[in-house]
């Protein structure tokens, strides 16, 4: 906090100085017609100072974490079963329908249609298709989250020298023995 204080004062005050001497030469080519003109430029370059300490910075962020719940549970079922002597009974209860339909209807059409229904039900009858319940183990999961807390290294309070002057930064990594400082100039 207290470096981006020192340079935002500095920047202020070379833009108020820049802005100044703008002024006098706008001032000095007005009065005097004056068609000299000064430019004034700030120059950046890089230079490294030596860190005198650094400190890592910890954030605790909340982390959901999936955990696992099974259990084995009996489960019902059904299903068609086919069983029995289906042959004999979809023969005798053809048979049946049929002279059924002979009684009923007195006609070929009739006698014939009550032999398919019959056999049908004769099938049905004998065990030729039935539905059965069944129940097996089945393994149940359930995902549930529990949160943690973590302290997570979110970067570094760094002190260092420059020009026998102390300086405070963050960094978001470990800067080493040194430490790039931007110094402006004209």
């Amino acid at each position: 906090m207290k470096s981006l204080l020192l340079i935002s004062t500095l920047a202020s005050s070379l833009l108020l100085a820049n802005n100044a001497l703008a002024d006098r030469d706008r001032h000095h080519k007005h009065k005097h017609h004056d068609h000299h003109r000064h430019s004034y430029h700030v120059v950046e370059y890089t230079e490294y100072a030596r860190v005198v300490s650094s400190r890592p910075i910890y954030r605790t962020v909340a982390v959901e974490v999936p955990m696992d719940s099974c259990h084995v549970e009996t489960v019902a079922y059904s299903e068609r079963q086919r069983g029995g002597d289906s042959f004999k009974g979809t023969v005798v209860g053809g048979l049946i329908g049929a002279a059924i339909g002979h009684e009923v209807g007195r006609s070929n059409h009739a006698t014939a249609a009550g032999g398919l229904i019959g056999a049908a039900i004769g099938n049905d009858v004998a065990g030729g298709s039935r539905r059965v319940t069944r129940y097996e183990d089945r393994e149940v999961c359930n995902t549930r989250y529990r949160t943690e807390y973590e302290r997570q290294l979110v970067g570094y309070d760094v002190t260092y020298a420059y020009d026998d002057r102390i300086y405070h930064t963050e960094t978001r990594h470990h800067p080493g023995a040194r430490i790039v400082h931007v110094r402006g100039r004209h």
